[in-house]
């Protein structure tokens, strides 16, 4: 089930659409009778699916990559080169 609603109304009746949404329902929001963003549910993405993404991504890289560098680089962790130049 699907509604519209204006961006105006959207704005003023927000923690009550989240609600709806919470719940099943997907919302259409409108400007000037024009659908521009929609509201809906997001599906958790567990840690172990979360790893498997990310090693297919560095399948991909290197396959795009022609095999000429290693991806991550050798004696990095995929964790290393997320944070590479990050301050802790």
């Amino acid at each position: 089930m699907s509604m519209t609603i204006g961006l105006a109304d959207a704005k003023a009746r927000l923690s009550e659409l989240i609600s709806r949404v919470e719940s099943g329902e997907r919302i259409l929001i409108a400007r000037n009778g024009e659908p521009v963003a929609e509201l809906r549910a997001i599906k958790p993405v567990s840690d172990a699916e979360m790893v498997e993404r990310i090693r297919a991504l560095a399948k991909r890289v290197e396959k795009r990559n022609r095999g000429s560098r290693p991806w991550p680089p050798d004696g990095q962790s995929l964790r290393d080169v997320a944070h590479e130049r990050h301050r802790f």
